[in-house]
């Protein structure tokens, strides 16, 4: 082995590339516990190093995810698919600190993701649903019991945010006011069950945000929920039956020609111009009525002149 030859270490549960240099040593980790198998790590890859293996279904089931794999030849540890990929699978370090260079050197934006907590909301009430119901077992708090084992008291109550994927179910099913999340990602969903083969649930098994639910007779899709990541149509069996286009980012202000590049893979263009259409629709429609609704009025203002 050579300082600056790549190596790379497969495990089960762990895919790991180390780069030893003479002043810097990179290490990129991939999750495949975490991992959705959504491919945006392998879309948004400028050296074409990642990709996905296939999904194995069975009676309607994933049986096994789409696994991510990386060229340790290709892999220019740049660090793209660290700052992209929506459930934090993918890690990276240089010398032992934990360092994103794409972030560091400003060449990608970081993703704006609010995650707050409301202490006094959430220790005024004994409802702790929001810590089970968490897709990413994110949340935890000190929970008080009587010796019923029923709740009496609940403080400290924290979000991993490095488990934590701005789903918003915390926000929207816990107590009100208790959280605030805002997601980074823009898009839309539609799904058109119709095409689902029968028993069907490869997309609901994917949902790392469990937008996707499966009730036995068929799937449906919450969109508060929704990340836009793509996962369910990585494994859908039929063509169609799930679009999830990301539309845009929340994000810091960049200009980088890398990150114009990234967008141009990630985010639908069609679905971007459509969304601008719409509100230049909008727009027009809102300026026309301005205009017209004060012919329409009275000398009095009170009432159309005619």
């Amino acid at each position: 082995m050579t300082r600056g030859t790549t190596i790379k270490y497969e495990a089960a549960e762990r895919l790991t590339l180390l780069r030893p240099m003479v002043t810097r040593r990179y290490e990129l980790t991939v999750d495949h516990e975490a991992c959705c198998g959504c491919a945006t790590c392998a879309k948004v890859c400028p050296r074409e190093a990642i990709t996905l293996s296939e999904a194995v279904l069975e009676a309607g089931h994933v049986t096994a995810k789409p696994q991510v794999d990386i060229d340790p030849a290709k892999c220019s540890f740049c660090g793209e698919c660290v700052a992209l990929c929506p459930t934090h699978a993918l890690g990276m370090t240089v010398n032992g600190e934990v360092e994103v260079p794409v972030l560091k050197g400003e060449a990608f934006p970081y993703l704006r993701k609010k995650v707050s907590v409301n202490q006094d909301v959430l220790s005024a009430t004994t409802e702790i649903g929001y810590i089970t119901n968490c897709p990413r077992g994110a949340i935890s708090a000190d929970v008080r019991r009587d010796a019923a084992g029923e709740v009496t008291g609940v403080s400290n109550v924290v979000i991993d945010r490095g488990l934590c994927v701005n789903c918003t179910h915390c926000m929207e099913e816990g107590p009100r006011g208790g959280f605030t999340i805002s997601k980074p990602y823009r898009g839309r969903v539609s799904l058109d069950v119709s095409l689902c083969p029968e028993g069907c649930q490869a997309c609901a098994d994917v949902c790392p945000s469990r937008a996707i639910t499966y009730d036995g007779t068929r799937v449906s899709i919450d969109e508060r929920f929704c990340l836009y990541c793509g996962a369910c149509e990585q494994v859908c069996p039929a063509e169609g039956a799930v679009r999830t286009p990301r539309t845009g980012f929340l994000h810091t202000p960049i200009e980088s020609g890398a990150w114009r590049d990234a967008l141009e893979k990630l985010v639908s263009l069609q679905e971007v111009v459509h969304e601008y259409d719409v509100k230049s629709q909008q727009k027009r429609r809102d300026a026309v009525l301005k205009r017209l609704l004060p012919e329409m009025a009275g000398s009095d203002g009170t009432g159309p002149s005619l």
